[in-house]
């Protein structure tokens, strides 16, 4: 009986179990007596099975997450200090050092098998999916790039943020727009301003009406690069010129619209979640040629989709 790589074989948990209630069939008598003078009886024989109960939890637990690639500090410590109870239980029923020592020895046995499946788990799914640590020597050598690389990484790991940030940039377009549409220094003009930028911050105006209210995507004369900064904003596809009108570029000839036969991305990524709607954020991006975050700012923009109705009978 061989033990595999990744300790993940049917023998290797044979091996496991093995080790576990040896190490808890040893260790049994031991603790009942390092118990039994200020817990009784029941106390003594009752507590080191909940003992090993929980110590066995807790590193089945601590493997399991460390395999899922979500390894939980909490889990090992919570398991390193039931068996260290354990282990000092055994180790104080012998009356030599050399006996302490062989007491203790299934329990720390115990212990030392869990500390190697959860680091050879670990190692597996990083060989895997890609390992994101930043090595202390890159600290070390790098620390401002290591530094932003560190934000980067939890900004991905945090929706959330990403959610907030859209939602700013939304905001300060929309900003921008109302500004744009109601110029003017007069009274009046600063009033109406005003309100309009009361009810956009207060949310009861949503960003994407007060752009699509100031009519800056459709006038004449806006160049083109902010009319596609406001939809990017907005997390939509740039609109087209009127017809009969060339967007304004600052140039003194008139430019025909160049042509292109690839989709825009808001198009391709709807298009491929509407194809493949169990594939990830980072396979689309993957597919497509761009980031994940431009992924999942084109998703967040996408309409639910509509209920099933019932075929009549």
């Amino acid at each position: 009986m061989s033990l595999s790589a990744d300790f993940d074989s049917r023998a290797d948990r044979r091996v496991y179990a093995l080790v576990a209630a040896g190490a808890a069939a040893l260790s049994y008598d031991h603790a009942r007596a390092f118990f039994g003078p200020f817990m009784g009886a029941l106390g003594a024989s009752v507590t080191p099975l909940l003992l090993d109960a929980v110590v066995f939890w807790l590193a089945s637990a601590a493997v399991r997450q460390a395999r899922a690639g979500r390894p939980l500090p909490m889990l090992r410590f919570g398991a390193y200090v039931a068996l260290g109870l354990t282990v000092t239980a055994n180790a104080l029923g012998g009356a030599t050092w050399p006996e302490r020592v062989f007491l203790a020895l299934p329990a720390g046995l115990f212990g030392f098998l869990v500390e190697v499946r959860t680091r050879l788990a670990l190692y597996a799914h990083r060989a895997a999916h890609g390992d994101d640590r930043l090595r202390l020597r890159l600290w070390l050598r790098h620390p401002v790039r290591t530094g932003r690389a560190w934000l980067w990484l939890a900004r991905q790991s945090a929706p959330a943020f990403e959610r907030a940030s859209a939602e700013r940039d939304r905001l300060r377009a929309a900003r921008d727009a109302v500004r744009l549409a109601l110029p003017g220094r007069t009274r009046a003009a600063r009033r109406a301003c005003g309100g309009v930028l009361r009810e956009l911050n207060a949310g009861r105006l949503t960003p994407a009406a007060a752009v699509a209210a100031s009519g800056l995507l459709t006038r004449p004369g806006v160049p083109e690069l902010h009319r596609a900064a406001l939809t990017a904003a907005l997390g939509a596809s740039a609109p087209l010129a009127p017809r009969g009108q060339h967007p304004d570029t600052g140039t003194d000839r008139p430019r025909t619209r160049r042509r292109t036969s690839r989709p825009d991305t808001a198009s391709a990524v709807a298009r491929l979640r509407a194809r493949y709607p169990d594939m990830t954020a980072a396979d689309i991006a993957a597919r497509l040629g761009i980031t994940d975050r431009t992924v999942r700012r084109h998703l967040a923009n996408l309409p639910a989709a509509p209920a099933e109705t019932p075929a009549a009978a």
